[in-house]
């Protein structure tokens, strides 16, 4: 394995598969299968280090060395070069048939297999009729909770990397004149971490006039739309290392000073984001994080995005909305923050009679006495390119 290559300790990575070995025994699993491609990667990444561009299995026995199956043919042998574990094997013509073979040879042929991320039917179809014994039991949620607490390692890979989000947002701002374009935008944010070995993660950016606003939420496409003067920029950006990436929320105004609506809308966001960090410590509930972000229904506006949610290796628990807007999925009132955990507390605030929005946000961590921002970037209304 290259020395080139940021790397966790073996130590770092014993600690995973103990976690991970004593979960199986805890919940009598014979196994977990694993699966990601481009979307669900961390599943497979936390215990291997391998990112998922293709289909990918990971195959992790309770009593046998872990396998992982990987599609392309011609990306098995990055993935040998990368993954923490020596079994490495293309996925075969058929992932979900090589998969079968794999268990077959690890002697789980009955029992129960946990399974993890968003797995093809075609794929399940193959499982549940080449090993009819086997019970296929949803492990999801429960694998992803393994990764909720951090360790000194992770937070150091979280520090850098919120140090590489912060980059990204000081180059947007430097970015920011009329008559740049969004396309253009997009690649300052890029280039202020990419020569040093930082890995892209979002460049969420929407534009609009402050005085007819269209977009009121970061938007996930940008395009070749020109900065105007009187523009606000709504960001969401994350950069990172090896999957540990910051994340930072930061409203822009172009040439002119903010709106009193925009700026009133801003002071809400804050407000929210400060009332929210200041419950966060060991044993503070959900129930605390929603009492805190009442104030934002208080004030007339609402939220169109998650006002909280886990971070670090992946989108985790707590997903978080407002009470007004939360959905049957969001977790029960009596969920308990840990020390060490990583969240991203992000109000979205805006007006659903004006269309007017903007987003403020930092990752943090929790502490024995509180919560620490990872991003020391100011949280301020910028004024850009006047």
């Amino acid at each position: 394995m290259s020395d080139n290559l940021p790397r966790f300790s073996p130590v770092e990575y014993r600690r995973r598969n103990k976690l991970t070995q004593d979960w199986l025994k805890e919940n009598d699993l014979a196994a977990l299968a694993i699966y990601a491609s481009v979307y669900g990667g961390d599943n497979v990444r936390w215990l291997t280090g391998f990112k998922s561009r293709h289909d990918t299995y990971l195959i992790w026995p309770l009593a046998d060395e872990p396998v992982l199956l990987t599609q392309l043919f011609n990306h098995v042998p990055n993935a040998q070069r990368i993954s923490a574990i020596p079994d490495v094997r293309w996925g075969g013509p058929n992932s979900g048939m090589t998969v079968t073979e794999v268990l077959k040879e690890k002697g789980i042929i009955q029992g129960q297999v946990g399974l993890v991320g968003r797995l093809p039917y075609l794929d399940y179809q193959i499982l549940s009729t080449v090993l009819p014994n086997v019970a296929w039991v949803s492990a999801g949620n429960a694998y992803r909770s393994l990764r909720l607490v951090k360790s000194r390692e992770e937070l150091a890979w979280l520090r850098q990397g919120a140090a590489y989000t912060d980059a990204a947002m000081a180059a947007l701002v430097e970015a920011a004149k009329p008559g740049v374009t969004e396309h253009e935008l997009v690649a300052a944010i890029e280039a202020a971490y990419t020569a040093a070995g930082g890995e892209h993660g979002i460049h969420f950016l929407s534009t609009t006039p402050m005085d007819a606003p269209k977009a009121y939420v970061p938007a996930q496409t940008q395009s070749s739309r020109q900065l105007q003067t009187g523009d606000v920029i709504i960001s969401e950006l994350s950069a990172g290392v090896g999957g540990y990436a910051g994340q930072i929320h930061r409203p822009l105004a172009v040439g002119l000073e903010p709106t009193a609506h925009y700026r009133h809308i801003y002071q809400v966001a804050v407000e929210a984001y400060e009332r929210i960090v200041a419950v966060l410590r060991p044993g503070a509930t959900v129930g605390q994080v929603l009492d805190a972000a009442d104030f934002i229904d208080s004030e007339r506006l609402t939220v169109c995005d998650d006002l909280l949610h886990g971070y670090g290796m992946g989108y985790l628990a707590p997903v978080l909305r407002t009470r007004q807007t939360a959905h049957s999925q969001q977790p029960p009132d009596d969920f308990t923050l840990q020390e060490n955990m990583a969240v991203v507390v992000q109000p979205n605030v805006y007006d659903p009679l004006s269309g007017a929005g903007l987003q403020v946000g930092n990752l943090l961590v929790i502490t024995e006495t509180g919560a620490e921002s990872l991003q020391i970037y100011p949280l301020e209304f910028a004024v850009c390119g006047g």
